[in-house]
């Protein structure tokens, strides 16, 4: 991807001139830093293009993300190097667009309330916690430190998700028994529009028929009903959110935002531009959990005895603006 003029080039000539150095940083001194992984760490990987042309800077990939409408951090969850690359992501964006909002998919719309007050100091960290129901299982050190990050920048957070209970509904009764919800509870989610055919369903299909009869197929359709919730309350909630700023960054797995330069590779971007009425840039990371290799060639697949190719994995070109190799979750 190239950078454009305007202000992604001044941004990158003010990252190159400048550095880092003068970046203005959350106090990561506190427990809930993630000292598994330093700054210099995270700073040091290998960004690929996701067109397979090369390498790119970690300044290049800011000015991009700066020029954008929508920035997602497409993540392993619980990663702790594929976090803090987005942690550092997000604290340059943050330097450069002071009018950038923070997104997450790890927070669902009626805890957006307790978002709020902590943000305006009417809780303090204890009380958001146990109003927003985080525990260590779901609150990981990555996250906390963007919060923070937005927090102490003046600039809100996203309680980007539809509620658990309402897609259980959907997954369960269908999309109908939603409709017959009251307003205020309609306000928690929002419902899948357009034709999610394509290559984002046919994956999810596959990847959850693993048992490969018609039982296995309508449980698999059933979850898709819920997958698709999530990305419609996420795509209309990163919509909603430029009305306060951009770039709206927006973190969530990376199954969600896969393939999103082509209709009906990504449930989520399909859903974020049928919402918006003006041609968004959406710039995409993705990292993964490989040993740093050449030229995105994947595993290469075996050959059985009758000549036929076992295992193997799809390329990984094209499935983001940028990816990173940051190996398996230890």
């Amino acid at each position: 991807m190239k950078i454009g003029m305007g202000l992604a080039g001044l941004v990158l000539g003010s990252v190159m001139m400048g550095g880092c150095s003068t970046t203005p940083r959350v106090d990561r001194s506190s427990a809930d830093a993630d000292t598994t992984v330093s700054r210099e760490e995270a700073r040091a990987v290998t960004i690929r293009k996701g067109d397979g042309t090369g390498i790119i800077s970690w300044d290049e990939v800011v000015a991009d993300m700066v020029s954008a409408d929508v920035v997602l951090f497409g993540e392993m969850h619980g990663h702790p190097l594929g976090l803090a690359i987005a942690q550092e992501l997000w604290e340059d964006i943050l330097v450069y667009r002071p009018d950038a909002v923070l997104s997450m998919e790890f927070y669902e719309r009626d805890q957006q309330l307790a978002v709020d007050d902590y943000f305006s100091d009417v809780t303090n960290r204890e009380q958001f916690e146990k109003a927003a129901r985080r525990n260590k299982g779901n609150n990981a050190p990555g996250h906390i430190r963007m919060l923070e990050a937005a927090k102490e920048a003046g600039r809100p957070m996203i309680a980007a998700n539809a509620p658990r209970r309402y897609v259980t509904i959907a997954r369960k009764q269908g999309y109908d028994a939603l409709k017959e919800l009251g307003e205020s509870q309609q306000a928690m989610f929002a419902l899948p529009i357009g034709d999610s055919k394509g290559g984002y369903q046919d994956r999810f299909l596959k990847l959850m028929s693993g048992m490969g009869d018609h039982a296995g197929e309508e449980i698999a359709a059933e979850f898709f009903r819920s997958q698709s919730v999530w990305d419609a309350t996420m795509g209309e909630s990163i919509v909603n959110a430029l009305e306060l700023g951009s770039p709206v960054a927006h973190v969530v797995g990376y199954f969600h935002v896969q393939f999103g330069n082509e209709q009906g590779g990504s449930g989520l971007i399909d859903q974020i531009r049928l919402r918006s009425d003006r041609d968004l840039k959406i710039v995409t990371i993705i990292p993964l959990a490989r040993d740093d290799q050449e030229l995105f060639m994947g595993v290469e697949p075996e050959i059985d005895e009758e000549g036929n190719e076992t295992g193997g994995e799809e390329s990984d070109l094209h499935i983001a603006d940028y990816i990173v190799y940051v190996g398996a979750h230890k």
